[in-house]
C-alpha cells in the first residue's frame, strides 16, 4: 500500500477566497472567536499568522480584513476536493477539520486541519509512475488554488504524520520511486513527538516524560506505553510501524457534480462571472474525463444571498468536454441574464452524469460525421442564444395524412446511425412547408385559382385513408405552378370534390 496524505492548511481562507483573481494585494485572514485561524500571503508579510487574536493582527496589519470563518463552506470544499481525488484514485478519504460533517469522514483528535487520504499503488502505471502523478496533483491543486502539504507513507497514519516532516516533504518534491520500508521507519524515527496523530494532553505527557522524539517512544516497551498512555496510543504506534492494519473510511462520490465559488464582494454583472465560471468548467471537465463521464446539462445557480437564487442551464446535445466550447456556451446563456442582485456565490452542478461510450468519443474525434458534429455545435449555440425553448425538433409519426405525420419533440437530436425502430419518410416530394390546415383554392371554369390561376405539373398521388373509421380520407395531391412560379402541393378531396391548398414547395 502506498498512501498519500494531502493536508490543506489554508482550507478556512480558501473556502472563502477561491474566487478572487490572482495577484490581489488586499490582506485576509479568516477568524472564529478572537483568534486568527489562517492568512493570506499579503497579511503573512505583516506577521499575521494562525494563532493571533483579532487585536494584535489588526495592530500588526491596520489594513487587515476579516472575513468570518464558515465551517459548511469548508465541508463543501472538502467533499469537493476528494471527488477531485476520487478522478486519480477509487480509494479516497477525506479527513474533515469541521465536526459532525460527513459522517463518514474521520476526525483529528485535536488537529483542526483537513486531510485527504489517496491510495497510489493502483494508479502509479497509468500515471508513469510516482513523480507523474505527484506533478499532476500538484499541478492541478495550483489551478484550484488550494494550499496543499503532502506526506507519502505505507500507511494513513504515516503518511499523515509525515506530511509534517520537513525533511520528508523536501524529500517528496524530488521523488522518483517510492522508499524503502527501511527508509520509512528512519523518518518516523526522526520525527518529533509533537507531529503524532493524538491529543494535545498526550503529547504534554509524552514532553513531560523528556519524550521529544518518536524513536524514544518506540525504545520503551509497549507495556509501560500502554500502562502510562493507554490502549488507544498503542494501537495507533501499530498502525504506524505498519504492524497493524490502518482503515480509514472509504469515500463514495456522489452520481452528480458540484462546485461553487463564494465572492466576499458580490459581483453586479454577469461579465465578471466568466472567470469563476471558467474554473469550475475547467474543474468539471477534468474530473468527467478522468472517470469516462459526461453531462448533457450545466446547471449554474447564481446565489444573491437572503434574496433567494437564480438558475441558469446551459443544454447540450452530445457528449462533450472541451472547456473552452462549454465555456462559450455559457457564456451566451449569461449575456441573456439580468441580474437583479449582485451575486454572492456561483454554483455549478451536474446532475445524471452518464457513462461516456466509444461510439460517442469516435465520432468526436475522429469519425468522419464532421458535419454531424458541427451541427451539433450549431444547435447548441442557438439553444444558448435563443433559449432552449425557441428550439424543437421533429419526429415522424405513422399516418397516412401528411398533416398527421409528424409532430414536435422537446429536444434536437441529430442520428447519424439508427438505432431501434426508425420510421422511414415517403420517398415522395414533399414540400418543405406545410400549412397547419389545408387553404380552400377557388374554382371556376374547371380552372383552379389561388393568387392567380394555378396550373397542375405533376400528380395525382393518392392517398386514401382512415376508411375503416367514421370519416375517410381521400385525397389527389398535384404538384401546380402559380403565375408567379411558385410551387405548390395541392390535392383534390374526393369526397367533396373541392380542392385545397396543402404546402409551398421551397
Amino acid at each position: 500500500m502506498l498512501w498519500l496524505c494531502i493536508q490543506f492548511p489554508q482550507l478556512p481562507l480558501e473556502a472563502l477566497t477561491r474566487a478572487h483573481r490572482a495577484g490581489d494585494q488586499t490582506p485576509l485572514a479568516v477568524s472564529q472567536g478572537n483568534l486568527i485561524q489562517a492568512a493570506n500571503a499579503i497579511a503573512r508579510t505583516h506577521n499575521v499568522c494562525a494563532g493571533l487574536t483579532i487585536p494584535t493582527a489588526c495592530a500588526y496589519c491596520p489594513a487587515l480584513t476579516l472575513l468570518e470563518r464558515d465551517l459548511e463552506r469548508e465541508a463543501q470544499l472538502l467533499q469537493q476536493l476528494a471527488q477531485w481525488g476520487y478522478s486519480f484514485t477509487p480509494v479516497v478519504s477525506p479527513r474533515s477539520s469541521v465536526p459532525g460533517k460527513g459522517s463518514k469522514t474521520r476526525q483529528a483528535p485535536d488537529d483542526d486541519t483537513a486531510c485527504l487520504f489517496l491510495e497510489l499503488s493502483g494508479s502509479l502505471k497509468a500515471s508513469g509512475g510516482l513523480a507523474p502523478l505527484l506533478q499532476q496533483l500538484r499541478k492541478e491543486l495550483h489551478k484550484m488554488r488550494i494550499g496543499h502539504v503532502m506526506g507519502l507513507g505505507h500507511s494513513p497514519s504515516a503518511a499523515h504524520l509525515l506530511s509534517q516532516l520537513p525533511e520528508h516533504r523536501q524529500w517528496l518534491a524530488e521523488a522518483k520511486a517510492a522508499p524503502t520500508p527501511q527508509q520509512w521507519r528512519q523518518w518516523i524515527s526522526f520525527a518529533p513527538s509533537k507531529l503524532l496523530d493524538c491529543s494535545n494532553k498526550a503529547i504534554a505527557k509524552l514532553y513531560a516524560c523528556g519524550i521529544k522524539r518518536v524513536s524514544q517512544l518506540l525504545a520503551i516497551p509497549l507495556s509501560e506505553v500502554g500502562n502510562r498512555f493507554g490502549r488507544g496510543f498503542i494501537e495507533y504506534l501499530a498502525r504506524l510501524n505498519g504492524t497493524r492494519p490502518d482503515p480509514v473510511p472509504s469515500y463514495e462520490p456522489p452520481p452528480e457534480f458540484h462546485s461553487a465559488l463564494f465572492f466576499p464582494s458580490p459581483l453586479d454583472n454577469s461579465e465578471q462571472l466568466l472567470f469563476p465560471a471558467g474554473r469550475l468548467v475547467r474543474e468539471l471537465c477534468r474530473q468527467l474525463q478522468r472517470r469516462q463521464l459526461y453531462s448533457q446539462r450545466l446547471c449554474w445557480i447564481l446565489d444573491f444571498g437572503s434574496r433567494g437564487s437564480q438558475e441558469v442551464n446551459v443544454e447540450i446535445s452530445r457528449p462533450l468536454l472541451d472547456p473552452q466550447r462549454l465555456i462559450a456556451l455559457t457564456k451566451l446563456q449569461l449575456e441573456r441574464v439580468e441580474l437583479p442582485e449582485p451575486i454572492q456565490a456561483l454554483t455549478l452542478k451536474c446532475e445524471q452524469l452518464r457513462s461516456l461510450e466509444a461510439h460517442s468519443l469516435r465520432e468526436d474525434l475522429f469519425d468522419e460525421g464532421s458535419k454531424l458534429h458541427d451541427s451539433y455545435q450549431l444547435i447548441d449555440k442557438l439553444k444558448a442564444r435563443l433559449g432552449h425553448q425557441a428550439l424543437s425538433g421533429v419526429t415522424l409519426k405513422e399516418s397516412y395524412l401528411p398533416e398527421q405525420a409528424w409532430t414536435s419533440a422537446d429536444s434536437l437530436s441529430l442520428q447519424s446511425k439508427p438505432q431501434g425502430h426508425q420510421l422511414s419518410p415517403i420517398n415522395a416530394p414533399r414540400p418543405s412547408w406545410l400549412l397547419p390546415r389545408p387553404d380552400r383554392i377557388q374554382q371556376r371554369d374547371h380552372k383552379l385559382f389561388y393568387d392567380g390561376e394555378l396550373q397542375l405539373l405533376q400528380g395525382p398521388e393518392r392517398i386514401d385513408g382512415y376508411w375503416w373509421q367514421h370519416r375517410r380520407h381521400a385525397r389527389d395531391y398535384y404538384i401546380a405552378r402559380g403565375e408567379q412560379g411558385s410551387l405548390y402541393w395541392v390535392f383534390q378531396d374526393l369526397t367533396s370534390e373541392n380542392w385545397f391548398l396543402h404546402g409551398v414547395y421551397s
